[in-house]
């Protein structure tokens, strides 16, 4: 099961902290059954907030293996 992790981060001395998401602005989407689906929705995602520099959207599979 995908989803999709999106948030914009702190800015710090002129670059994006990555390990400092800005808590408003996180959002998950999905689930998807596919690592593909998953991945055309984060560049989408990104191609929306293209001009924003902090931005990011990526993807995380939280499957549970049994």
């Amino acid at each position: 099961m995908w989803f999709v992790f999106e948030a914009e981060y702190a800015t710090e001395n002129g670059r994006a902290n990555w390990n400092r998401p800005i808590p408003e602005t996180i959002a998950w989407h999905g689930p998807f059954l596919s690592e593909a689906e998953a991945d055309a929705v984060a560049r989408a995602r990104m191609w929306a907030k293209i001009d924003i520099y902090a931005h990011k959207a990526r993807i995380v599979d939280l499957t549970v293996q049994q």
